[in-house]
Formats: structure tokens, C-alpha cells, sequence
């Protein structure tokens, strides 16, 4: 690896001619990129606030390798007390490119590995107790005195069956 090309102003869109990658023989770089690129990646509130990508290039007969590695910072928001809460992500990629395209575009594959770090819900803490169902008081700074209704999923059915 020690023959990549190490000097190379990174394009903030990531899309790379396939002809400099090719005259160099390869490419390792790194860049960090705007939070913006990656506004609709995650559904609200959540949102990217840090992204750093780094990439390497091989060059093949007929193929370039691209590997890949995305990190930054998230906010997300707590399914359970809804507080917005800042986690640390890191993901890697590989793909594979012809060396017969004009572009190699990047960004697309970043922006597909970040939105597969969505966790369909997000805990501030694994023993996060959440909101109150009745007062909404967080139940993580103080209890409220509250006493929720234990409901059975099968209450309405009571008394209609004889």
C-alpha cells in the first residue's frame, strides 16, 4: 500500500474522475465533510452532526476497490424519555467500480451506510425508565407518585362474553 497516492485534494462531493485514479495508480485520502450532505439520511429529529470519511482505492485490471470507513457523531433522540442525546457512530464500507465509468461517486454509498446505522429506536441509556404515562414527568430525574393504570390488552373484552 505503500504506492498510493497520498496527496490529493479530496472533492467535498466525493466524486472522483476514474482517469486520476487510475494515473495514480491507486488513492488512499481522507476528508471531513459537511453535516449537510447528510440532512435527510436520518428521519427528525435525529441528524449527523460530525462525519468524517476516509477511502482507499485499488486499482484492478478491469475494477477499482474502493474501502471505505465513515465516522462521526450523531443526535439522536431517547424512544423513551425523548431527550436528545449525542452517540459516537463508525462504519465501513467496500464496493467495487469499473474502471470504464467516468465518475466514481462516493457520497451515495456514504450516505446508504450511514442511514443503515438508524437504530429503529434509539435508548439514551439501556435502563432508560422513560416518561410518566400520566403526568409525563422523567421518570430518570425523579418518580412522580403516579399511579399508572395497568391495562390488559383484553379490558374492552370484559363482560361482552357470557
Amino acid at each position: 500500500m505503500n504506492d498510493f497516492y497520498r496527496d490529493y485534494d479530496v472533492p467535498q462531493d466525493l466524486k472522483f474522475k476514474t482517469a486520476d485514479i487510475l494515473r495514480m495508480g491507486g488513492l488512499e485520502c481522507s476528508a471531513r465533510l459537511s453535516p449537510k450532505y447528510f440532512a435527510q439520511v436520518f428521519t427528525a429529529p435525529n441528524k449527523i452532526t460530525e462525519v468524517t470519511a476516509e477511502l482507499s482505492f485499488s486499482v484492478a485490471d478491469k475494477n477499482i476497490l474502493v474501502r471505505g470507513r465513515v465516522w462521526g457523531k450523531r443526535e439522536v433522540q431517547c424512544a423513551r424519555c425523548l431527550k436528545m442525546t449525542s452517540q459516537d457512530f463508525d462504519e465501513e464500507f467496500v464496493e467495487t467500480y469499473s474502471t470504464k465509468s467516468e465518475i466514481i461517486d462516493i457520497m451515495l454509498l456514504v450516505e446508504q451506510t450511514l442511514a443503515l446505522t438508524e437504530e429503529i429506536r434509539f435508548l439514551c441509556k439501556p435502563d432508560c425508565k422513560g416518561l410518566c404515562p400520566v403526568c409525563g414527568q422523567d421518570l430518570n430525574a425523579a418518580q412522580c407518585g403516579c399511579k399508572p393504570e395497568r391495562l390488559s390488552p383484553f379490558a374492552e373484552l370484559k363482560g361482552k362474553f357470557k
